[in-house]
């Protein structure tokens, strides 16, 4: 142990028996505790505790057979002691019932620690780094600390004779419309109509096969949550660069097709619509982050950097999950594994940082072995770690996907919606296409299927105009039923 900070070897051992002992009383450890609870023997426990984790990720039982065999893969076996250490946790245990408590004891010891850590590191800041600014030091280690003291825990229930007083109130001196809602605009209002906008601390899943438009989508959204609420907003792209990411931003913008910004193929009009363009991203709070090897922990560091520097963060968006960089090859060949891991950390920073996380996930292909090929939930790839995470689903549907890739859609209600927007296409010689957003998950609110025009050479995304929406909701109907059935 690198200093003597407090640790109870005997509680964290009580609590990693029972947790071999007990499937439910484990899954309640590993959902309420973190490997960083797990200080005393040299982290021996803590160990045990990343094993019954990567096991759990993985949905398969706990118990000290399965424990083993995934400590000896972590070649960490021999560390702890082999099956006796963790025979000797079993025997611990004298019962199950305190084991609540158990938890929030070594919760509270994790709070002191990080707490006298933390003024550790500003004792050592103040005695090794020059201070250029007492009142800019002052206030950095106030920050630090004040984070440690947020987690506190103060008291674990809200009796009903507070909460009614304080929440019943909030309700009844809220005033809003039939257009109103409580979480950040996507920009369009179909979408926030059946979403009630992004919630703060929700994970957002936006989920389809490549090449459909969910980067493209994604963006729009960004760039709507920026201009409108004028509220910082974070774009972390794995794929493409930042010169990929304006060059699309300003055919978006400026409504300049994407080919012709590329080669610079460019009329004097076009140029001046991007120069107006340029004026208007500049001046709405954007943040866009290349590093296409960032890791769960780059991009967690990063989004809380920026919210200390801005004040305020109002959207995450992640360009995609599958891409996030497993740099100590944690999860080697488990992809499964890995994106549970990583569904979980977004979930846990978005509820810490109070702000919405949109991240982008790609589906499997077992969409193009069906006649319906309208994505449903389990279509994701490693769909129940995602699914049980996410408090939002959506998925994108473009019909012209499949006619691109050669594996044409059997939907009769949908192919011939589609060719009906085709007929409007030619005979205005506007280049756009229905892209259907189904709304799989809404946990606190209602799903279905929305449709939005898509103007594939600009990247746009429009709300359709409601005589289009009303000769189409039939069909979509019809579309989301089969999914259900």
């Amino acid at each position: 142990m690198p200093k003597n900070y407090p640790a109870d070897a005997n509680l964290e051992r009580n609590i990693i028996g029972a947790a071999l002992i007990d499937q439910q009383t484990a899954v309640n450890i590993l959902t309420e505790l973190s490997a960083d609870d797990f200080y005393a023997d040299n982290y021996k426990n803590q160990r045990v505790f990343q094993a019954m984790m990567t096991l759990y990720d993985k949905q398969q039982s706990i118990d000290p057979a399965t424990v083993y065999g995934q400590l000896v893969i972590q070649k960490d076996a021999e560390i702890i002691g082999g099956i006796d250490y963790l025979d000797s946790l079993v025997d611990t245990v004298v019962s199950l019932v305190n084991v609540e408590y158990y938890i929030k004891q070594l919760r509270d010891l994790t709070l002191l620690r990080n707490f006298l850590k933390t003024i550790d590191k500003i004792v050592n800041d103040y005695q090794t780094k020059e201070i250029k600014d007492i009142n800019e030091f002052v206030g950095s280690a106030e920050n630090e600390i004040t984070k440690i003291t947020s987690t506190r825990r103060v008291g674990d229930f809200v009796p009903s004779s507070e909460g009614a007083t304080m929440y019943g109130s909030k309700i009844i001196k809220t005033k809003g419309t039939e257009d109103t809602i409580s979480g950040l605009t996507t920009g369009f209002s179909s979408i926030d109509k059946v979403l009630n906008g992004l919630g703060d601390g929700e994970l957002i899943i936006l989920a389809a096969r490549p090449a459909v438009g969910k980067s493209a989508f994604a963006l729009n959204i960004a760039v709507n949550a920026a201009k409108k609420k004028k509220v910082p907003v974070a774009v972390f792209s794995l794929e493409m660069n930042a010169e990929m990411i304006f060059r699309r931003l300003f055919a978006m913008g400026a409504g300049v097709e994407y080919q012709r910004i590329q080669t610079g193929y460019l009329t004097d009009f076009e140029r001046a619509k991007i120069q107006d363009t340029a004026s208007e991203l500049s001046g709405i709070p954007l943040f866009i982050d290349d590093a296409s090897g960032a890791s769960i922990d780059d991009i967690s560091l990063k989004s809380k950097k920026l919210k200390e520097k801005e004040g305020n963060l109002g959207l995450i968006v992640v360009d995609y999950i599958g891409l996030i960089d497993d740099e100590k090859n944690v999860f080697k060949d488990n992809e499964q594994a890995k994106i549970a891991f990583y569904s979980r950390r977004l979930k846990k920073l978005a509820g810490e940082l109070k702000c919405p996380i949109l991240c982008l996930a790609q589906l499997n292909r077992q969409t193009e072995t069906r006649e319906n090929k309208m994505p449903q939930l389990s279509d994701l790839r490693s769909s129940g770690a995602i699914e049980q995470d996410a408090d939002k689903v959506l998925f994108m549907y473009r019909q012209s996907y499949y006619e691109e890739t050669g594996t044409n859609s059997k939907n009769k209600k949908l192919n011939e919606e589609e060719n009906q927007a085709k007929q409007t296409q030619q005979k205005s010689n506007n280049p756009t296409e229905i892209v259907k957003i189904t709304i799989a998950k809404n946990r606190n609110g209602k799903t279905g299927v929305v449709d939005l025009s898509f103007h594939k050479n600009f990247g746009r995304f429009s709300v359709i105009d409601q005589r289009q929406q009303a000769r189409i909701d039939n069909a979509n109907r019809e579309a989301f039923n089969d999914i259900d059935d």
